[in-house]
């Protein structure tokens, strides 16, 4: 494939004054894809057949990444004098996505190649398609250039860019396009274009796959749920359940978050016979750097939680009181999140709690039962959800 599209670069590649100008192409892969050379090779062959251009070419940033289960991801940013546009790919083969990613740059250089004739659809197995693997018989007939009922036996027509057709004198003036407008024959699937500022829904790329093309939106809604452990605010170690609403941009979130450490039986100082069963309620206000993207990140987060501890005499007793105590707290600590799904992540937190206020809790003629140290601990192991 590599070869074939080299030799298509060569063949096809503008002369003084022909083609579109090359965008400005930026191209990050694993080892195992298509290098940034074979890829803008792949680009200007396809260049080679639009019309010249004078306009200002648009910056490109292509990304590849690799998922679980042997998958590969595609990310395009396309930025022009119109705006910024995105796009999102998976496939199973990065060399797939190395040729959508050129097909999708050359439209965006050149719109002409998208009117010229429908493109073939990702993961489809068409006959000159730019995601097909190109065998010895098919770099021949790049080559040679098919022959058709305006070139009899393929004599005058130049050689012809994989997965597009020719423009005609019209459709290289900007006049209305020989093929169907919108592209593709029915019940074919994913069409490459560019994704533009005003794009319209996504379509299916592969089977049970879809490829947004409107821009993304940064903010996304957050739901958590976690369980774990805690010390500090209560003697010893306690369990503690944990949920959380927010909102997230690209690198900060905000969240409103409801603690609830479980009840614990505790000992009365001067009488262990007796003593009191404590537990805590806590509702607080965290904020959210996020260091990192992609599948893994580390949040670094600070905030305050206030609540009240209540507590209620147990053991051999006359008489069983409850009492409650406000309680209130600052909050620092770093946590990490990888996403296991599109919209879901596994979170690992830690938090250092300083207390504003200390709680003591005493049973009559037995002693203290509890108070608050000066400083606790948390650590916590949960799920977000991210919507939409």
């Amino acid at each position: 494939m590599l070869a074939l599209t080299t030799c298509a670069a060569l063949l096809l590649g503008p002369g003084p004054g022909q083609g579109a100008v090359m965008p400005e192409v930026r191209w990050e892969a694993p080892p195992g894809c298509p290098d940034e050379a074979s890829v803008k090779a792949q680009i200007a062959a396809l260049l080679a057949r639009a019309p010249t251009r004078t306009s200002q070419a648009p910056q490109v940033n292509l990304r590849v990444e690799a998922l679980p289960g042997g998958r590969w991801r595609l990310d395009a940013t396309i930025t022009s004098r119109e705006g910024q546009g995105r796009r999102s790919l998976e496939g199973d083969r990065c060399e797939a996505l190395a040729e959508a990613a050129a097909l999708l740059t050359a439209i965006a250089a050149a719109p002409e190649l998208q009117q010229a004739g429908p493109a073939a659809p990702l993961g489809e197995e068409a006959p000159g398609s730019p995601v097909q693997e190109a065998g010895p018989e098919a770099s021949q007939e790049a080559q040679r250039g098919p022959a058709g009922p305006e070139a009899p036996g393929g004599s005058g027509a130049g050689p012809e860019t994989p997965g597009i057709q020719a423009a005609g004198p019209e459709q290289a003036s900007g006049g209305p396009a020989a093929g169907p407008e919108t592209g593709g024959a029915p019940g074919t699937r994913g069409e490459l274009e560019p994704e533009l500022p005003d794009a319209g829904p996504g379509r299916e790329t592969r089977e049970g796959v879809t490829a947004p093309i409107r821009p993304r939106n940064p903010l996304k809604a957050t739901l958590g749920l976690g369980a774990g452990i805690g010390a500090g605010a209560l003697p010893g170690v306690s369990a503690l359940l944990r949920a959380a609403v927010g909102l997230r941009g690209r690198h900060w979130s905000v969240a409103l978050t409801q603690s609830f450490w479980l009840p614990r039986d505790l000992p009365a100082a001067g009488d262990p016979d007796v003593g009191g069963r404590m537990w805590l309620a806590a509702t607080g206000v965290q904020g959210c750097g996020i260091v990192g993207k992609g599948r893994v990140e580390a949040p670094l987060c600070a905030g305050v939680a206030a609540g009240f501890v209540r507590g209620r005499g147990i053991g051999d007793l006359a008489a069983s009181y409850r009492a409650t105590s406000a309680w209130a707290a600052a909050t620092v600590g770093p946590s990490l999140h990888v996403r296991v799904a599109p919209q879901v992540a596994l979170t690992l937190g830690a938090e250092l709690l300083v207390m504003l206020t200390r709680v003591r809790f005493e049973v009559a003629r037995a002693g203290e039962v509890c108070c608050s140290a000066p400083v606790g601990a948390t650590g916590t192991l949960g799920v977000e959800v991210r919507l939409p």
